[in-house]
């Protein structure tokens, strides 16, 4: 009996010893068990809805930054509201791509996409400008008399350079760099470029109603940030993805009007604005040549930026 006694023992004390270093290992490694059991739910339901995380973080990045400053100014809020406001998209789209786990590092790339074309630089530019200054042009053409530049130079060249560097250009990597790219692929490039042009109004209605900024009568901006955005789709998939071009002409089309004239311009301007006008006949022009799916002539899309594989993280080209 006590033979017996003393063979157990022994195999007792090594469960209880293995018992206890299993007990130890749980307990050192359930901090990070628990933080990974938190963030791959997270991730897995991201990857799922890349566009929802998107718009979700673009609204709660920019409810806190314009929260905060009408906590700090009230109703009188600085010009300088507009700056971190614009970083909203870009702050979205990266923390998604993060979040998602895909590249970052290949999201950022299409900043080195330069090199497609001089051409595109001043198309995208060029539309933009001329948009602009329609009223002007065509009231010379019916007899009035250019004032001279309505701005100093250097204030151009300024705000051309902080919108590109700093404010509104930067607004690309989210519109066009991550949000156009996504949905095209399942509901076709324009029917995407109208909802970017949708979401990016929403977007820019508390700006819009505190009154920072240079905007116009509501529905005139409205639609023509839709016919802008069917322009800035269009040069982005026509490039390959050529988010410089895209963010050279959002700068150009924030720099002021260049020339003024004498006696006003037509009474018609009055009823619907030269701009508005001009970049939906551009558009249209878009959509005669291109194809509707694609807004290119040879039916191809650029690859969604982050994707090194091309495919979505869960298998599938789901852009919910």
């Amino acid at each position: 009996m006590s033979a017996h006694r003393e063979s157990v023992l022994p195999f007792r004390c090594n469960v209880r010893h293995h018992d206890r270093r299993s007990v130890h290992n749980r307990r050192r490694e359930s901090p990070r068990e628990a933080s990974m059991s938190r963030i791959t739910p997270l991730r897995r339901t991201a990857a799922d809805h890349p566009v929802w995380t998107f718009l979700a973080v673009t609204v709660a990045y920019s409810a806190f930054v314009f929260g905060g400053f009408y906590a700090a100014f009230g109703t009188d809020l600085p010009s300088l509201t507009a700056l971190p406001y614009a970083w909203g998209p870009l702050v979205a789209a990266g923390v998604t791509v993060w979040i998602v786990d895909e590249s970052v590092r290949d999201w950022l790339g299409q900043l080195r996409n330069l090199r497609v074309g001089v051409h595109w630089y001043l198309v995208g530019a060029g539309i933009m400008l001329a948009g602009d200054e329609l009223e002007g042009v065509v009231a010379v053409v019916l007899g009035a008399e250019v004032t001279g530049l309505l701005a100093p130079p250097a204030a151009y060249v300024v705000t051309f350079a902080v919108t590109l560097l700093l404010a509104g250009a930067l607004e690309e990597l989210g519109w066009r760099g991550f949000l156009q790219p996504r949905l095209q692929r399942r509901f076709g490039a324009l029917a995407a470029s109208v909802a970017v042009g949708l979401v990016w109004i929403v977007w820019h209605l508390p700006m819009i109603a505190a009154g920072v900024g240079n905007f116009a009568v509501f529905h005139e901006y409205a639609l023509k940030l839709v016919a802008i955005s069917i322009l800035l789709a269009w040069l982005y998939n026509n490039t390959a993805g050529g988010l410089p071009v895209v963010m050279v002409a959002h700068a150009s089309h924030n720099v002021p009007t260049l020339v003024g004239v004498s006696g006003g311009v037509p009474a018609v301007f009055g009823v619907v604005s030269g701009e508005l006008v001009f970049y939906w006949a551009c558009a249209l022009v878009v959509l005669l040549y291109a194809s509707v799916q694609t807004l290119t002539s040879d039916g191809t899309l650029p690859e969604i930026p982050g994707r090194l594989t091309g495919a979505s993280p869960r298998g599938t080209d789901s852009a919910d």
